[in-house]
């Protein structure tokens, strides 16, 4: 179990701090935890080598915080409000969508290692995955299925439900995770906001499709 520290509140906006965070980011995702040095982290944000056992205790507390800030800047800001908050759940399953689609744009275009960092993490997991997945990608997972079982008209627990949530998310980490192979497949692609909107609702649309297929299953 990890004994890194909690992550310091929003409100904190030391610098030394902010740039150890953003420089670690960047080392991390080019070489993966293990690789990366403190050192060579210190060297690019221009601070004390002293200055992660102060601010975070240790490397590993450092790259706590990274992650966290990595699936902030690629995750909604909360589903489970905009998911209240919808007339319908296929407006719900929209706007879900539409947002992390979004996040996600968005952190691939701040240098690319918010994308790259969790790419590592996938590949080789570290303690750090689990509290992301309890602070940030469980909670997020648990609204999407609640959306996605109004729609079905089955329990959160199906296996249709789990699997169609799976579906969803896949095709939008796609457009993140793939960014590489996209480029030289559609060269000419332009990910302006226009064209976000239509990726958006081409994948609730391509989504609903199966899903009103499976709701009428579960009434037979």
């Amino acid at each position: 179990m990890s004994t890194a520290l909690p992550l310091p509140p929003p409100h904190d906006h030391d610098a030394t701090r902010a740039r150890l965070v953003e420089a670690a980011g960047e080392v991390f995702a080019e070489h993966g935890f293990q690789a990366a040095t403190v050192r060579e982290i210190c060297a690019r944000a221009g601070a004390n080598i002293a200055a992660v056992n102060y601010h975070f205790r240790d490397k590993m507390g450092l790259y706590d915080a990274v992650l966290l800030e990595s699936i902030c800047v690629a995750k909604m800001a909360d589903l489970r409000q905009l998911a209240e908050q919808s007339q319908t759940p296929e407006i719900a399953l929209h706007q879900i969508v539409n947002g992390m689609l979004r996040r996600m744009a968005h952190a691939a275009e701040r240098g690319n290692w918010h994308v790259r960092i969790m790419a590592h993490e996938m590949a080789h997991p570290t303690s750090g995955l689990d509290r992301v997945v309890e602070l940030a990608i469980g909670p997020n997972y648990s609204v999407l299925r609640g959306v996605i079982a109004q729609i079905v008209g089955l329990p959160p627990h199906h296996d249709v439900v789990r699997l169609s949530t799976h579906s969803v998310i896949a095709q939008v980490v796609h457009w993140a995770h793939a960014r590489p192979v996209i480029s030289r497949v559609w060269p000419d692609l332009e990910m302006t906001d226009a064209r976000l909107d239509q990726i958006a609702r081409h994948i609730t649309d391509f989504s609903l499709a199966a899903l009103r297929t499976f709701a009428q299953e579960s009434t037979k």
